[in-house]
């Protein structure tokens, strides 16, 4: 009996262990990855296949909001490997999981995994703090599974650029309350805000003031370069005694009577109320940066990633990374945040600093409202923000390097960097008049806009959507539109301009006109205005040797720009000779002068003489830019020469003089050499010439009398089979007269005499 059962048992369990083996195996899940943040509202959940015994495999999936599947929703079962979601929540995390059956047997469910849709959309252009035209362009990642995206353009933003009538840097500021703050920086600079009005204060110093820190209205600190400590008393900043010449870069006070300052070459003071004692932190580099929650809960940091953090007995150093750390703020003896170089963020928890990179530029301060909400700033004016999860890049309104930043709570505080520039904060702005709101399809990945303000600092920022979730507002991005157009040609003091220059500046989209204005006063007193579509206007009827200030806007339907700040040209005063070379000598005797055209010029005016006073000379006007001489000048014989240039009644002064002395008389190879002949000569009714040597078709044959006056002109062809002209002279006194013949950049000359 005992024999029969356990033969049973043996078969009954190897049947369920055939059964066991023959159970579907429950699918293995693919992407999205467990874990996977910034899904689309479409994610597609994938898996892969499994076999079974069954005909046909097919699978069941299940959604969730929490991981204990309390609630799930669950899809019709599908013989496929993938399910399409639709219209899940932005910014939502999500479980899922899957089973399969083959009809005889259905398989665990797998292990569920999690993932996170995208909280809102990616801005890429323009960049942050960059200068666009008044039809920028916005760009944006693409995302899938919604039906559209919402704008927002304004000029209104919680960070607002004001003026603190400085130019030198600012390195840190220090906010009081809502009315009252301070800042200092560069060459000893001190400024002070009240009434709305940054002003500069009295400071005591002209070198570099680095940090600045508040325990009361009426009682502050100030640390800077070479050992500088100024206190202030609640009416004048004094110097103090630090006992160190090193750098001293950061300030922090618990009370009024306790207070630490850190400095370079590892230089930590403490005040005790009196005197600044020295402290050793246990640290040897520079040390940039100093902050606390109590007298038994301080950090300083530094180089190299470098911190030492103090807890009421000890100080006890670790090592971040490698990157300086320049700013520091401890919310908790296990929370702490480091700003450092090339982007880095270290963070603190307790035990030891973890690195993450947030953006490329040094991060150079750090400020905690709470644990949930921070803003970090540095170079280029980058600026981060901190929602208690993570970091997030945001717009802060300028390019500029940002060095300080103080809050005094969630609706007031300042950001302040170089060149003076005071960012103040101001909620959470896209509230102004000038908003602008646009809606655009979900195929779309860029929108331009059109006719910004010139000259002002655009924000940006967008979402997207469907029919059951609307994600968060990104962060904002930020361009400032330019101002004005730039000026091109002429360069600014640019001299010996011609009469009728063309003024060119750069073009700028997204403008419909353009004005111009030249004086000759550089206030613009009583300014020439013209207005064109194009980027370059030629203007004429200018005056010799005269200044002229020249400007421009531009405009479109949204407004006009400032004018461009005006460039100066001045105009060509005098004629430039260029032919004979003064001085030169063995020159034909049938010379041809030449100078430099003036664009603009109506005539120029000739003068050639024995004598350099040109009293008794010869004066010829022309139109071109050369006077070929119609007869034998004296030979070996030195000749002075100069030219004007004339415009209406308006005329340049005399050019240089120059002089050439003439070959000696004129040989018979010379006169063989004359291109053409003419016949009959003398003439009476007309007279022909003939050419076998002329280089260029076209030429021109002119006729000069006796002294020397133009009295015929006409331009000829010559060819292959045509190389006489026949001139009509019936009309001609008699005498003695002389035909040039012009080809090319050659003239030349013949006696012709008129019976």
């Amino acid at each position: 009996m005992k024999r029969f059962l356990s033969i049973t048992i043996i078969v009954l369990l190897f049947g369920f262990q055939l059964s066991a083996q023959e159970r579907i195996y429950t699918p293995e899940m693919k992407a999205p990855a467990n874990g996977a943040v910034g899904q689309m509202p479409n994610a597609l959940l994938d898996w892969n296949a499994v076999a079974g015994q069954g005909t046909v495999v097919t699978y069941e999936v299940q959604l969730s909001e929490d991981e204990t599947f309390t609630n799930p929703i669950s899809f019709p079962q599908t013989n496929v490997t993938a399910y399409e979601m639709s219209e899940l929540g932005f910014n939502e995390t999500y479980f899922w999981r899957v089973r399969a059956s083959d009809g005889i047997s259905t398989s665990d469910w797998s292990d569920p995994w999690s993932f996170t849709i995208v909280k809102t959309v990616t801005l890429t252009a323009p960049g942050n703090a960059s200068v666009q035209n008044p039809d920028a362009l916005l760009k944006w990642n693409a995302l899938t599974g919604i039906t559209g995206y919402d704008i927002e353009v304004d000029t209104a933003y919680r960070w607002r650029v004001e003026s603190s009538g400085q130019d030198n840097d600012l390195f840190d500021v220090y906010e009081i309350d809502e009315t009252t703050a301070w800042a200092v920086g560069a060459s000893g600079t001190i400024v002070k805000r009240e009434y709305g009005v940054w002003t500069s204060f009295e400071s005591p110093v002209t070198d570099d003031l680095l940090d600045i820190y508040f325990t009361s209205a009426t009682s502050g600190w100030i640390c800077g370069v070479d050992g500088i400590l100024l206190n202030f008393d609640g009416t004048n900043w004094n110097e103090a005694v630090s006992g160190t010449t090193e750098d001293l870069n950061g300030l922090f006070f618990v009370s009024e009577n306790d207070g630490y300052v850190v400095g370079n070459s590892g230089t930590a003071l403490h005040f005790d109320g009196s005197n600044w004692n020295p402290i050793d932190v246990g640290l040897t580099g520079n040390l940039y940066a100093v902050h606390g929650i109590d007298s038994e809960n301080i950090v300083v940091s530094g180089a190299s990633a470098t911190s030492s953090i103090f807890d009421g007995t000890s100080w006890t150093d670790y090592s971040a990374g490698s990157r300086d750390i320049l700013g520091v703020w401890m919310l908790a003896p296990d929370n702490i945040w480091a700003g450092a170089k090339n982007g880095r963020i270290y963070r603190f928890d307790g035990v030891a600093w973890t690195e993450q990179t947030v953006g490329n530029r040094d991060w150079r301060d750090v400020y905690f409202l709470d644990a949930e909400t921070g803003y970090i700033i540095g170079r280029n004016g980058s600026l981060a923000s901190f929602d208690g999860i993570g970091w997030e890049l945001s717009a802060s309104g300028t390019g500029s390097d940002l060095s300080g930043m103080h809050l005094y709570d969630e609706n007031s505080g300042y950001l302040v960097g170089n060149d003076g520039i005071v960012i103040s904060y101001q909620g959470d702005g896209f509230n102004s008049d000038y908003l602008k709101s646009y809606a655009v399809g979900s195929d779309i990945v860029e929108f331009r806009l059109n006719n910004l303000i010139f000259g002002k600092n655009h924000y940006f920022r967008m979402r997207a959507k469907h029919a059951t979730s609307i994600s968060e507002w990104s962060s904002a991005g930020s361009f400032s539109v330019i101002a004005y157009p730039n000026l091109k040609t002429p360069s600014n003091n640019a001299t010996n301009i011609i009469l009728d220059p063309t003024l060119t500046w750069d073009a700028i989209s997204g403008v419909a006109r353009y004005s111009l204005q030249v004086s000759m006063d550089e206030d613009f007193t009583n300014p020439l205005l013209f207005e064109t579509n194009e980027t370059s206007y030629t203007i004429s009827g200018l005056m010799f040797g005269q200044d002229y200030y020249w400007r421009t806007n531009a405009r479109h339907a949204g407004g006009v720009s400032e004018w461009s700040a005006a460039f100066k040209f001045t105009t060509i005063a005098t004629v430039t000779l260029t032919a004979p070379a003064n001085n030169a000598t063995d020159v034909t005797r049938l010379p041809r002068l030449t100078w430099t055209e003036i664009h603009g010029a109506e005539k120029y005016l000739v003068a050639l003489d024995h004598t350099p006073d040109f009293t008794n000379g010869e004066h010829e006007y022309v139109e071109e830019n050369f006077w070929q001489h119609v007869f034998m000048l004296d030979p070996l014989e030195t000749y002075y020469w100069r030219v004007k240039a004339i415009q209406g009644l308006d005329t340049t002064a005399w050019s240089e003089t120059w002089s050439f002395t003439t070959a000696n008389e004129t040989s018979i190879d010379e006169q063989l050499q004359q291109p053409f002949t003419l016949y009959p000569n003398p003439a009476n009714d007309y007279f022909q010439l003939k050419t076998e040597a002329i280089t260029v078709p076209q030429a021109r044959l002119e006729i000069y009398n006796i002294i020397g006056t133009k009295v015929f002109a006409q331009e000829v062809t010559f060819g292959a089979d045509q190389q006489m002209v026949t001139i009509q002279i019936d009309n001609f006194k008699s005498g003695l007269y002389f035909v040039k013949l012009i080809n090319g950049n050659s003239a030349f000359t013949q006696r012709l005499i008129i019976e």
